[in-house]
């Protein structure tokens, strides 16, 4: 049981972490707007040549209207191909997209074998051995599983590569940069060598799974854990779940709130509304910058502060 308890401890780190990140992105003073267009979030027409609902006639007498649906069929190409990456430094892009995308396989993968597990236990008549669901379900998991493995291994050895050998690179990297490629690596690692000379079908991945959601029962003889590649794949993804959270690794989910809450927030600022308040808010603190023609001693706000006279510096 002991490796499944680390397993729950983990998913409430993660759980709790993550819920932390949210409550703070939501809870944060209001940010500087950046108005740079185009906004995803308008219409399709304006998002062709960067237009704004600024540009209608008296548009603050008219519904402000966004689509979540159009920031999303944005994002989803930035987050899961790293386009941006791919147009401005496509050798970095050689290497990194390999290992984003290995670890999005990987989360998918577990998402399928919670799926199968669940089925599993439901007793679905539909989901039995030899059922068509379950073949499809089956060759899914080997499939995603599998291009994920190769792929996170080559991506790790990558970007260690590219952030050994490239002066750019190296010059800003720090030892916690090495030590989360390597333990990243360590996971691809060792579920590779775990799967590849005695589970090409993932079986034991599935009962793990499937031990996971029964208190470590399983429909088949397994114990966790039963070769040393295995419970190395077992601790070290367990320990990724809780770690990633508690990173600027977290921005491969936590990005969403950059693009929706920062970058393409133009929702106007009406009078009386949460905008104006929370602006109000924001107004009344005391800063203690040390740069002196500020002059934020912190016993003046922001209002002070700004509706005064600039200081002459000599």
């Amino acid at each position: 049981m002991g490796f499944y308890v680390l397993s729950y401890l983990c998913f409430t780190v993660f759980i709790l972490a993550t819920g932390y990140l949210v409550y703070r992105q939501l809870t944060l003073p209001i940010h500087v707007r950046w108005e740079i267009y185009p906004v995803q979030h308008e219409t399709a027409a304006r998002v062709a040549y960067g237009g704004s609902y600024l540009e209608e006639l008296n548009w603050w007498e008219k519904k402000y209207e966004s689509s979540l649906f159009n920031e999303l069929m944005y994002m989803a190409p930035e987050i899961l191909f790293l386009r941006g990456l791919w147009k401005e430094n496509r050798s970095l892009w050689r290497f990194s997209f390999p290992f984003h995308f290995g670890l999005y396989l990987m989360i998918a993968t577990f998402g399928l074998l919670l799926l199968h597990a669940f089925l599993t236990l439901w007793g679905i008549p539909a989901f039995a051995a030899g059922s068509a669901i379950r073949t499809l379900l089956d060759g899914l998991i080997v499939f995603t599983g599998w291009i994920g493995m190769i792929l996170g291994n080559v991506g790790s050895l990558g970007v260690l590569y590219k952030r050994l050998t490239d002066p750019e690179l190296r010059d800003y990297s720090s030892f916690a940069d090495y030590f989360n490629v390597l333990f990243i690596f360590l996971f691809f690692l060792s579920a590779f060598v775990a799967c590849l000379p005695g589970d090409p079908f993932l079986e034991g991945a599935k009962a793990y799974t499937f031990g996971l959601l029964t208190g470590g029962h399983s429909l088949i003889p397994y114990v966790p854990g039963q070769s040393l590649p295995g419970g190395v794949a077992i601790v070290s993804a367990s320990l990724l779940v809780a770690y990633i959270p508690l990173t600027h690794m977290s921005h491969m989910y936590m990005k969403y709130f950059l693009y929706h809450n920062v970058k393409w927030d133009d929702a106007p600022n009406r009078r009386g509304g949460s905008i104006e308040a929370a602006i109000l808010k924001n107004l009344a603190l005391m800063p203690t910058w040390n740069a002196k023609h500020i002059e934020a001693d912190g016993r003046k706000s922001w209002l002070d502060i700004a509706s005064s006279a600039p200081k002459e510096m000599k």
